[in-house]
């Protein structure tokens, strides 16, 4: 079984793939099932973008090419909601129990935005992922009306740094990180493997492997892939490879969602 969990279509203020072409990319990589997962983020802290969903428009289109393609490949309804502590009120309302599969990605930390530099004023590197990390944890204790974390490590790729190190090698990173990962286990919820992590070192998805493996440890089952493409050319980006180091870590299955309902698949 081979699927795409996290992919953009035109809904997205940055991707101008519609939502034809990204289906048809994915059937003619021969994929069985994708979940379209546009970004909702809810007061975004860059006031040049927004990335905000007509929630019925986004439906129905999709209800379109579900119907379209309903011989040639799944298609689930999915979201990429954008989490920030003082507005998950608003994202649960707004998730209700209309999708299938619900991307919870943190695109912003402490009310400041991550691609554009300015959370990062003021802080070292390493305050910098503390920061956010602490962000990330306080959300996940207070929020579960998501199915995985996405690109847990995300803060890796964002920041003026010459370098981008594991965060595990830090201890208070890895004690966040830990924290982190044992609520989401507790709450039955799950990590993304994002496989455009790749584009930082070359070597990692996001979260790292190192990450992935201390999720394996923990106990963790719940996990989907996804490229997180924005364009048919990097649909189903280093999947295989991907696979064979996740069943290197021990993990032998992948998951699926109906419903907010997981389904695991042997790999």
């Amino acid at each position: 079984m081979l699927f795409d969990y996290h992919l953009h279509s035109h809904f997205s203020a940055d991707s101008e793939m519609t939502m034809d072409e990204l289906c048809q990319a994915s059937i003619d990589l021969g994929l069985n099932e994708i979940a379209i997962t546009d970004h909702h983020d809810i007061d975004y802290q860059d006031d040049t973008i927004e990335f905000l969903i007509d929630k019925e428009k986004y439906l129905m289109e999709i209800e379109k090419f579900q119907q379209k393609y309903k011989d040639q490949i799944k298609i689930k309804k999915g979201v990429e909601i954008g989490l920030q502590p003082h507005i998950l009120q608003e994202c649960r309302e707004y998730i209700a129990d209309d999708f299938d599969f619900v991307i919870g990605s943190f695109h912003t930390a402490e009310q400041a935005d991550l691609y554009n530099g300015d959370f990062f004023e003021g802080y070292s590197q390493w305050e910098a992922y503390i920061q956010y990390l602490k962000s990330v944890l306080e959300v996940v204790q207070n929020y579960d009306d998501y199915s995985v974390i996405g690109h847990l490590d995300i803060i890796r790729r964002y920041g003026d740094f010459e370098t981008q190190p594991e965060l595990l090698e830090n201890k208070e990173a890895f004690d966040l990180i830990k924290q982190i990962l044992k609520v989401i286990i507790n709450r039955n919820r799950g990590l993304e493997v994002n496989t455009s992590g790749y584009r930082i070192d070359g070597k990692n998805p996001l979260p790292s492997f190192e990450i992935l493996k201390l999720y394996y440890q923990l106990g963790g089952e719940i996990l989907t892939i996804g490229s997180d493409s924005h364009n048919t050319e990097d649909i189903t980006q280093k999947f295989n490879y991907t696979i064979f180091r996740l069943k290197e870590i021990g993990f032998n299955k992948l998951t699926t969602f109906a419903n907010l309902e997981p389904k695991f698949h042997q790999i």
